[in-house]
């Protein structure tokens, strides 16, 4: 099971400090199940055909690998990540936004590529597929904070379930002095 998200806020004069550390992926229990039986199966054939026992063990291997390491995340889901938000602004990614700048503070979904109201309950999938329902599983803790200006979206913060991702934009959002009704 994936560990949760956190943030941290620290006071810098007139400006709040966000810290913010992303879940951990959760493993992807399918491949590495089938990385257990491809090496039991190796092992079985060792002494009838070495050679192929041999590439049914590596392959199975890797596919333990695969699974202990697998995080289908976007780049910016994955990291831990420091913003500073001040009344008139918002200091993330090497920029500078300004207040006036900023259309909207959103939560978006890393995985769904879809924004995320708090009307919204993200649920994992029934879906039979393992890919699929791990996908699922991975975006319940694929959110970001994003804010947008000039057209453009740059992440604050990501890898968030829904309960961190709501209360930063809650926290960011009363530093801003922004109603939250304005990203709803």
């Amino acid at each position: 099971m994936a560990s949760g998200s956190e943030y941290s806020k620290r006071m810098e004069g007139d400006a709040a400090v966000f810290d913010v550390t992303p879940a951990k992926a959760p493993k992807f229990i399918a491949a590495i199940g089938a990385g257990v039986v491809g090496i039991l199966v190796g092992l079985g054939a060792m002494n009838d055909i070495p050679g192929m026992a041999f590439l049914i063990m590596a392959l199975g291997a890797y596919a333990i690998w695969y699974g202990l390491r697998r995080d289908i995340r976007p780049k910016g889901y994955k990291e831990k990540s420091t913003f500073r938000v001040s009344p008139t602004s918002v200091e993330a990614a090497g920029r500078t936004f300004n207040k006036d700048d900023i259309h909207r503070l959103l939560i978006r979904n890393g995985i769904s590529d879809q924004e995320v109201s708090a009307n919204v309950q993200m649920t994992v999938s029934g879906a039979a597929a393992a890919g699929m329902a791990y996908r699922a599983k991975v975006g319940t803790i694929a959110n970001a904070l994003t804010l947008e200006t000039g057209g453009k979206s740059t992440i604050l913060a990501g890898g968030m379930d829904q309960t961190t991702a709501f209360g930063l934009l809650m926290d960011v959002s009363k530093v801003l002095g922004f109603s939250y009704r304005e990203y709803s």
